[in-house]
């Protein structure tokens, strides 16, 4: 059960920002299309940069007990797009609440 346990805590994380966003309308629940069209144009580019450094040498998938182990392509982890898609949607939260001046 430990292999899906990276995933899961990525599931949980996700729910947690579209908690916020529905809650303060931050970016899908305030306008689902840009929302959508920054996250499909953004976590490609991470995908592209990641190839790149796998490419390079510079990243490379690790050992962990914790991941599924599943591979998109070689040292690409099914978790990988996942995270980034997580980092892309946190960025849209956070901004947008600074932007409206939930920070504070």
């Amino acid at each position: 059960m430990t292999a899906f346990a990276y995933l899961a805590l990525l599931s949980f994380s996700l729910a947690g920002m579209a908690v916020c966003d529905h809650r303060w309308r931050l970016a899908f629940f305030r306008d689902p299309r840009r929302a959508a069209a920054v996250a499909l144009a953004v976590v490609p580019i991470f995908l592209l940069w990641d190839a790149l450094g796998i490419v390079t040498g510079t990243f490379y998938r690790g050992d962990s007990p914790y991941m599924t182990g599943i591979e998109l392509a070689p040292e690409m982890p099914l978790e990988e797009p996942i995270f980034l898609f997580f980092l892309t949607y946190l960025t849209m939260n956070v901004t947008s609440a600074v932007r409206t001046g939930l920070s504070g």
